[in-house]
């Protein structure tokens, strides 16, 4: 009984001329020119991922420089030598795998066979694929003959990683790189074959074939003979998608809709839903990715492709993002696709992705349980102040000069009494390099008055309080800097509003960005709503201007005990000692003076 075995559609159809070669536009331009002119070169390279079609134009040019009608880009495909290079059979056409003849006696036997003349063709032609997985030595060993070989040999190398390919040899060859070849070109070649094969199929399921294929036509064509033997003849899209593992658009597109209305409960719902199903995760944040791509480009073209194939579905949510919207969806995408291995399992890590989408949105806006709540709302709820110790003004004495150790040391003298909670470190360590006001105090030095924190129903800070308030207002980091750097002007209640003026000598703390979050510390401290407006001016009361006064009078105090101390006196004289000018620091532990 006779059967018949089918042929694999990547052999069956594999190009036999330039004219069905699908795709490298670039490369077959260059080589048709030099088949027309007689213009060939001994040496080619051919470069590029598996499946674009390097070992094929290898073929296809040595078919062309040896068929018996003559060297042209249209061989006739039926003479002898045609024939026999289309069935691999040809004497004069060696095909070589770099990759299992490595070996330098290898290549040197396959280099001495070179000299002599072809046997039935025009040239003797050398296909090396895979040429970068050869030694060292067997490179060494084909360098002359690439440099100057007998006029009858014509070398076609190939591989897909040419970075490893010797500099050596690399300049004796001239090198043409293929392409992937898009999706959609792949889809269209893909379409014309199954209808040369009488195959029912459905457009969708090529471009989910074409997508998988990754720009690789034989892939491509494998897939497709997988779908087919899958499918029993007839190639769905949904037939395609379950064998291939695909992500379903409509999941991604309800995805992106829940997202849209900030519908959290939603979202973790399709994301719950989709761990059961054990999704491919990494493959619906590709997607969601490349839809934000896709609806961005949209929005700065004027509208979506007439050609999309999602166009409705995507239309819907043309609309429902912003720009800014879209590059933090595409960005947190593609961020957590790299990271999923690290989460502790691959649904919470998509979980935690989706929820930095809803809730990291330009503008502060935080969707909760469906609806979108300002985030400040929940960031600084009103507590209720807590009472402070008060602090008591103390004058700056002078401290008793302190002898060495030929005598008792006296007690420390008294130092200036700070807050405790009081912010020592310069404003620019935690400023990000912002410009520090040049305060100027006014004399006599102010001392800072107590005070009690302040409720919806107490007193209104004024300008003698002012610079004890600010450091009593929860604050950190540039928030607390912008506090101890203001003064201020002036202050009232409307209502339940509190409505604050200060003024400040450093231009960024005007902005916008931070009067918000100053009227959210001061609106905690207080227990009311704070309406802040901020001046940029010169600014004398501030408690940073304040504890700079403190300090510079505790020095002055400190160098004026040391000139006068006796013990001091007479080691200067007996031994000719001198005080460094800027050494001088007081007995507290707050550091240099020089603020």
């Amino acid at each position: 009984m006779n059967q018949t075995v089918s042929q694999a559609l990547a052999r069956k159809w594999r190009p036999r001329d330039f004219d069905s070669l699908v795709g490298q536009a670039h490369v077959v331009k260059a080589l048709s020119h030099a088949l027309d002119n007689q213009r060939l070169h001994h040496a080619y390279l051919f470069t590029g991922t598996r499946g674009v079609g390097k070992t094929t134009i290898a073929r296809i040019l040595a078919r062309a420089v040896n068929c018996e009608q003559g060297i042209s880009r249209t061989p006739c495909g039926k003479c002898q030598a045609c024939v026999e290079i289309s069935q691999g059979r040809f004497v004069d056409l060696l095909e070589v795998d770099a990759a299992t003849n490595t070996r330098v006696d290898e290549m040197r036997a396959l280099l001495e066979n070179a000299m002599y003349a072809p046997t039935a063709g025009r040239y003797k032609v050398y296909v090396i694929d895979e040429v970068h997985m050869l030694s060292t030595s067997a490179f060494n060993a084909m360098l002359k003959t690439l440099e100057e070989p007998p006029g009858h040999v014509l070398f076609i190398l190939a591989t897909t990683d040419p970075q490893k390919i010797p500099a050596t040899v690399l300049s004796r060859c001239l090198q043409f790189a293929l392409r992937q070849l898009p999706p959609d070109q792949l889809a269209d070649h893909l379409a014309h074959i199954l209808t040369e094969e009488q195959i029912a199929f459905e457009p969708g399921a090529l471009r989910l074939l074409a997508k998988a294929a990754r720009g690789s036509v034989r892939d491509a064509l494998s897939l497709t003979d997988q779908a087919i033997a899958y499918s029993a003849g007839h190639v769905g899209e949904e037939t395609v998608r379950t064998m291939l593992g695909a992500v379903d658009q409509q999941v991604v597109h309800q995805l992106l809709q829940a997202l849209a209305q900030g519908d959290g409960k939603a979202l973790l719902e399709l994301s719950n839903a989709l761990a059961t199903a054990s999704a491919p995760f990494g493959a619906i944040l590709d997607e969601l990715a490349a839809i934000a791509y896709r609806l961005s480009v949209a929005h700065f073209a004027g509208g979506l492709d007439a050609d999309d194939p999602d166009q409705a579905a995507l239309q819907n949510l043309q609309g429902a993002f912003g720009a800014e919207d879209l590059q933090l969806i595409y960005q947190i995408a593609t961020h957590a696709r790299a990271e999923l291995h690290l989460a502790p399992e691959e649904a919470i890590g998509f979980s935690m992705a989706l929820v930095r989408m809803l809730a990291f949105k330009p503008g502060g806006q935080v969707a909760v349980a469906g609806s979108a709540a300002p985030a400040s709302a929940k960031a600084f709820a009103p507590v209720a102040p807590k009472a402070s110790v008060p602090v008591q003004p103390v004058k700056a004495e002078v401290p008793q000069a302190v002898p060495l150790a030929t005598r008792p040391a006296p007690p420390p003298a008294p130092t200036p009494s700070l807050p405790d909670n009081f912010d020592e470190s310069p404003p620019w360590d935690t400023a990000d390099d912002l410009p520090v006001a040049q305060a100027k105090p006014a004399a006599p030095a102010p001392t800072l008055p107590a005070v009690h924190a302040q409720s919806a129903s107490g007193d209104l800070p004024s300008a003698a309080n002012w610079p004890q308030v600010s450091q009593e207002v929860p604050a950190k980091g540039l928030t607390r800097q912008a506090l101890v750097q203001a003064e201020l002007v002036e202050a009232n209640r409307d209502g339940d509003v509190l409505q604050i003026v200060l003024r400040t000598a450093i231009k960024a703390y005007t902005e916008p960005s931070m009067v918000t979050r100053l009227e959210a510390a001061l609106g905690q401290y207080y227990g009311s709503t704070v309406r802040l407006q901020m001046q940029f001016g010169e600014a004398q009361q501030t408690a940073h201007a304040v504890q700079s006064e403190t300090r510079r009078q505790a020095l002055e105090g400190a160098k004026q005990a040391l000139q006068e101390d006796p013990f001091l006196k007479d080691i200067q004289n007996l031994m000719g000692a001198t005080v460094v000018s800027g050494s001088e620091r007081t007995l507290s532990n707050t550091g240099p003076a020089d603020i």
